[in-house]
């Protein structure tokens, strides 16, 4: 039989505190990046993921498919794209050189049709 250790409170202490300093800073990112561009039409949401200390997945939600490319088009996902490294640098993850960031666009419209309108369910 197999000695199976479980976790004490200590243990779960120290996993939540090195996830508080993994994920440091995104939320305020993610704030920031949806308080910046709620102004445009395009722009639906925004989440960041840490995959590591200078490793993020950045996924941006326009309203409807046919904007991404529009956005593409009109320089607006640039602008975004530039904004969140600017904002993770002043979130103190690294300067831009340090930093990776892997961006995915999608639409609002894709997720009510293809994740029953779950953004969860799109997001793992």
């Amino acid at each position: 039989m197999r000695n199976r250790k479980i976790p004490t409170d200590k243990d779960f202490a120290r996993a939540s505190a090195a996830m508080r300093k993994r994920s440091r800073g995104l939320s305020q990112v993610r704030d920031r990046i949806k308080q910046r561009f709620h102004c445009c039409e395009e722009f639906y949401d925004f989440f960041i993921m840490d995959c590591s200390e200078h490793s993020f997945r950045a996924y941006i939600f326009y309203r409807w498919d046919r904007q991404i490319s529009e956005a593409d088009n009109s320089g607006l996902a640039l602008k975004i794209i530039t904004a969140v490294y600017d904002n993770l640098e002043d979130a103190g993850r690294g300067d831009r050189k340090a930093i990776e960031v892997e961006f995915e666009f999608d639409s609002h419209e894709n997720v009510e049709q293809n994740y029953e309108k779950d953004y969860f369910l799109r997001l793992r």
